[in-house]
């Protein structure tokens, strides 16, 4: 039978035995119903599973022994943020969702010129969408949890690119190059997608004067912004992992 995962605070590991959060206890007191010396699968995002016991538990505190670490096989082998313009919340979600599933590391939301929805609320934006991509760590199976960053200006953006080794910005006027065509031992990867609108002229030529952007197509059909980075997304773990 497959185990149940469990997040947990690292500074919770004391001398062989961790502890799981208030919302985890809850979850696996309540709605797993869970017992004392049932095993579980602990991680709090350090590239291991912690394999555990249940020693004591109740709706607020579950208290674990931890019986076995291994390194967890299920995360990216290279590092991918994502930045992503702004779009409304539902779609937010779906992104979230699905690439903490594909293995993406990190996204960064972002403002440009021709963005609909607008950066109101943001601690509690980022709240959910941390809620979201918890849950699919948990379901996917990997260690690493997803760091959630937001929301930059335009210009924040355009600065932070220069520590990556590839920038791909898919846009949809461009006809050839595909993420799979590209070829090299990249590490540290970027991806960025517009907003419903694009982008303007000025921003396409600001990222286009870059030297480690590539721009790339995403097949001749044109996508909705959601699942452009979702399908970049994907595209891009699976051709740099060969290297």
């Amino acid at each position: 039978m497959k185990l149940k995962r469990f997040y947990f605070n690292k500074d919770t590991l004391i001398d062989g035995k961790l502890t799981l959060d208030e919302q985890e206890s809850l979850h696996a007191y309540s709605v797993m119903r869970l017992k004392i010396n049932d095993k579980i699968v602990a991680f709090c995002g350090d590239g291991n599973d912690y394999y555990c016991s249940i020693l004591n538990i109740n709706k607020n505190k579950v208290e674990c022994i931890v019986n076995e670490i291994k390194e967890n096989t299920a995360d990216a082998k290279i590092n991918v943020t994502l930045y992503q313009a702004l779009l409304k919340a539902d779609k937010l979600e779906l992104i979230t969702q699905k690439i903490t599933e594909i293995g993406v590391s990190k996204l960064v939301l972002f403002e440009s010129e021709f963005c609909v929805a607008k950066a109101k609320d943001k601690s509690n934006k980022i709240d959910r969408l941390n809620k979201i991509s918890l849950e699919a760590v948990k379901q996917c199976g990997r260690s690493k949890t997803l760091t959630i960053l937001g929301t930059e200006s335009f210009d924040e953006m355009i600065n932070d690119l220069s520590k990556y080794d590839l920038v791909i910005f898919a846009y949809e006027g461009q006809k050839t190059n595909k993420i799979t065509e590209i070829q090299g031992d990249y590490n540290n990867v970027a991806i960025i997608i517009g907003s419903e609108g694009g982008f303007s002229e000025q921003e396409y030529s600001r990222l286009l004067s870059l030297k480690n952007v590539q721009c790339v197509t995403l097949g001749k059909r044109i996508l909705r912004a959601e699942t452009a980075s979702i399908v970049a997304s994907a595209l891009t773990i699976e051709n740099f992992e060969k290297y």
